[in-house]
């Protein structure tokens, strides 16, 4: 292992024995590129793989000094391995690299530019390859070349989307994903948000991303089964928790009310009617008077598996049958 590590990569993988080689060669390119200015690790976390990932990995460990990896024996979640990561992370700075993903030969020589010429801040943003229209039309960014970022900015939903994360490991420390849920990260990078304070977005591609997978975990935010939903209420649920006061305090209602309102509706999907029906008592004049209605006849009715079972066919028929992209 090399001394005074500057950057840990973060890479947790399951059953990715067809592109883990692929993410790990392109950080040993990458971190060739860097000409002396700080060591890098990558830490690589099987979450308990049932195909040839893990042989794979070790025989590219062996050869590759860099290489810390770390194997569950069983599945646990994409959340409990990078809070492993992070855990062991001896670098001061940590990059989230999905095994999917791969790095631009040049992607650690870019972050550490920009960073040495912008420095003071404890989370930096990059960009991965398929979110140029995004950036280009959203209202914060507005297709600038280089932009400081708000935690408010996060917080009250004005920008969003995926960034290639640099963020200071201690922070990441602080603040441990929920392992009880298996993504919806987005809630704990606010408080990374609201910790750093303020972050610096450069639109320079730093990764290859490879979004049309079967396998993708973005397939676990689509409501066709009941697991998806009950995570989408947990994550709301740690939402409210901790982001509720700043979103008072800062006059965010519109946020806060599209929060509760989603809550409030997968509750009823879930039938869990007593639960709906607290927040739908705070919803009056807060929503359209079509959704308030909808959902007082969901649970006057008690009609919420109905809704729920013709939501889950129109979302199968639209991404199962009529394969339309993930956005």
């Amino acid at each position: 292992m090399e001394k005074n590590i500057l950057y840990t990569i973060i890479t947790p993988v399951y059953n990715r024995a067809d592109c883990i080689r692929r993410c790990m060669e392109s950080v040993e390119r990458s971190r060739h590129l860097l000409n002396g200015h700080g060591g890098v690790e990558h830490v690589i976390v099987d979450d308990g793989s049932s195909d040839s990932t893990r042989s794979i990995i070790e025989e590219y460990a062996k050869q590759h000094s860099h290489i810390v990896f770390v194997k569950f024996n069983h599945n646990r979640g994409t959340n409990a391995a990078r809070n492993e990561a992070i855990k062991r992370a001896q670098g001061e700075w940590c990059i989230i690299l999905d095994s999917d993903d791969y790095f631009m030969d040049n992607a650690l020589t870019v972050i550490t530019d920009t960073m040495k010429n912008n420095s003071g801040y404890k989370h930096y943003m990059f960009a991965p390859n398929d979110m140029q229209t995004y950036f280009q039309t959203n209202e914060i960014i507005n297709g600038a070349k280089e932009k400081v970022i708000l935690y408010p900015d996060f917080l009250n939903g004005y920008i969003g989307g995926d960034f290639i994360h640099v963020c200071n490991t201690a922070i990441m420390r602080k603040y441990p994903f929920n392992e009880t849920i298996r993504i919806h990260e987005g809630v704990f990078f606010l408080m990374f948000y609201r910790e750093a304070r303020q972050m610096l977005f450069t639109n320079k591609t730093v990764t290859i991303r490879e979004r049309s997978r079967a396998d993708s975990v973005t397939r676990d935010t689509i409501r066709t089964r009941d697991s998806v939903i009950n995570n989408i209420i947990l994550s709301k649920r740690i939402l409210l928790h901790n982001f509720e006061d700043d979103m008072i305090n800062l006059g965010m209602s519109r946020r806060l009310n599209a929060i509760k309102t989603d809550l409030c509706e997968n509750l009823l999907l879930m039938s869990r009617y007593s639960e709906a029906s607290e927040l739908h008592n705070t919803l009056k004049g807060k929503i359209p008077d079509w959704k308030y209605l909808l959902f007082t006849l969901l649970t006057l009715f008690h009609c919420g598996r109905l809704y729920k079972i013709t939501l889950q066919l129109y979302l199968n028929m639209r991404y199962n049958v009529m394969k339309k992209k993930l956005k």
